[in-house]
């Protein structure tokens, strides 16, 4: 092994650029299969761990796409073998920009009995409760984005307020939203105009952006709507004067406009409760509501809406009762390590030709595998993989015919004196696997370090970050493999030679 080593490091810018060469395909193969696999081994761990035993979902759509009526929670919760469900909302926000890494904020709606809100690490404050539907937790990652584009006096904390507008609105997030050319000229009004449309072009839905009605007003406060509510355009005098009008018996000198005047609400009315970690990166992203307010956001909550209609040439309106609604419904089975009871929970759904037609059932280990997208990320790194091999393959091959050519009379005086050819076949070889491994070596360390240059420098913070041993152990095999193919022809060139043409050479 000493001669071998001797022999590889008599050329050392020849043998570096050999070992930079192979270490450059292998580093590919790394990068690219240790991005594949931690992205798709977080959304498989999550789907595991955190979506229940069973996904129910439309059966006309995909799982994001999916609407299901949240009447059918308790239909299902009756079918045997069934511990517990409930509905959730998982959907993507869509910007102009990057919010992460992906041009959409991931948000959830989910309900305090939800598996995600039970496996939260809360970072600060609370996790999501029933009894305050109006309090958001945010991923870590997520607060921080958040409150690095915030503007100074609007960034966030534990209890505050939480307003779409100051999040559309404020300077840092006119990159992920996009802002008006001309917004320092519009007035207040105009400025909220335009930021509930480009809420509404973002899909948030209409109702998200309004305020609650005079009855939802009273419902809440108990007060008179005609007395209490103050227009936005009136003086605290002009203020004062009309309630001492409306009502002169309770407020003979008019309401104190400095003091508690109630106000509308917005159907959101959102404050932040807490901050959590998940353990995946994805949804450390991510923005978590209550299932309530989730489904204001994205138009699934329970409403009546008119719409126009055309009946014999004549247009006019119709009613239409939308009831509250999901994208999924997270069911957990008796016992969750039974592969027959999930199964027959399946099949009680999906073989249902009445009651659950509509639906479809799911294993929720088994959803990634449905998504022919991330096999073909796989498949599309397997073949740049062969592909930087195959190069780092040819310049072994090169380096080890020059090296041969070079050592033509060395290889005759080795024969002459009694080496047998299988030995000098072995001695190339060897030559070159010693290239290829340290070729490997090298092409692992740089995939790493492309990997960890991915996630910090480029802003794909939904990577973890760890070292991939089974993909460094492929890529060193493959090295080796590069290393054994690419010598063949060079070693066996130099044992056919013979002694008296290999000592004739100059």
């Amino acid at each position: 092994m000493k001669f071998v080593l001797k022999n590889v490091l008599r050329r050392k810018f020849r043998t570096l650029f050999s070992v930079l060469g192979v270490g450059l395909g292998i580093s590919i193969m790394v990068a690219l299969f240790t991005i594949s696999d931690d992205l798709i081994g977080q959304v498989r761990d999550m789907m595991e761990t955190q979506r229940g035993d069973v996904i129910v979902g439309e059966a006309a759509a995909e799982e994001l796409e999916s609407s299901v009526d949240v009447d059918w929670v308790e239909p299902v919760s009756k079918l045997p073998n069934v511990k517990h469900a409930t509905p959730m909302i998982a959907a993507f926000l869509r910007t102009e920009g990057d919010f992460n890494d992906n041009p959409a904020i991931l948000y959830y709606g989910i309900k305090q009995d939800n598996p995600i809100n039970a496996a939260m690490e809360m970072v600060e404050g609370e996790r999501i409760a029933d009894s305050e539907p109006n309090g958001v937790v945010f991923g870590e990652i997520a607060w921080k984005i958040v409150n690095e584009k915030m503007d100074k006096a609007k960034r966030l904390s534990k209890g505050s307020r939480l307003s779409l507008m100051d999040l559309i609105t404020s300077e840092g997030f006119a990159s992920v939203f996009g802002k008006a050319p001309d917004w320092e000229k519009m007035t207040e009004l105009q400025r909220m105009a335009w930021v509930y449309d480009k809420l509404a072009r973002l899909g948030i839905h209409r109702d998200a952006m309004s305020e609650e009605s005079d009855e939802e007003y009273q419902k809440r406060t108990g007060k008179d709507p005609k007395v209490w509510l103050r227009r936005a355009d009136e003086t605290n005098e002009e203020y004062r004067k009309r309630s001492r009008e409306l009502d002169p018996a309770a407020f003979p000198n008019g309401v104190d406009p400095l003091g508690n005047i109630a106000t509308r609400e917005s159907k959101l009315n959102l404050y932040v409760r807490g901050v959590c970690r998940t353990g995946f990166a994805l949804q450390d992203a991510a923005v978590y509501f209550h299932l309530d307010k989730a489904q204001v956001i994205k138009g699934m909550h329970k409403r009546t809406e008119k719409r126009r209609v055309k009946r014999d040439g004549r247009w006019t309106d119709e009613i239409e009762e939308k009831p509250a609604q999901c994208t999924m419904i997270v069911v957990t089975v008796n016992d969750s390590e039974s592969v027959e009871q999930i199964h027959e929970l399946c099949n009680a759904i999906n073989r249902s030709e009445t009651e659950f037609r509509d639906l479809r059932a799911q294993p929720s280990r088994d959803i990634v595998g449905r998504h022919k997208e991330l096999q073909l990320i796989e498949k599309f790194g397997w073949v740049v993989s062969i592909i930087a091999a195959l190069a780092g393959a040819l310049g072994i091959m090169n380096v080890m015919m020059m090296a041969v050519l070079e050592r033509t009379r060395e290889i005759g005086l080795m024969l002459a004196v009694g080496w047998p050819k299988w030995r000098v076949l072995w001695l190339t070889i060897l030559e070159g696997l010693v290239i290829a491994v340290l070729g490997g070596a090298v092409g692992v360390a740089f995939g790493y370090g492309e990997t960890i240059l991915a996630r910090d420098y480029i802003g794909m913070v939904a990577l973890t970050g760890g070292f991939n041993w089974l993909r460094a152990g492929q890529a060193l095999a493959l090295a080796f493999v590069i290393g054994f193919f690419a010598s063949l022809y060079p070693a066996w060139r130099a044992s056919r030679l013979t002694p008296i043409d290999a000592l004739r050479q100059e």
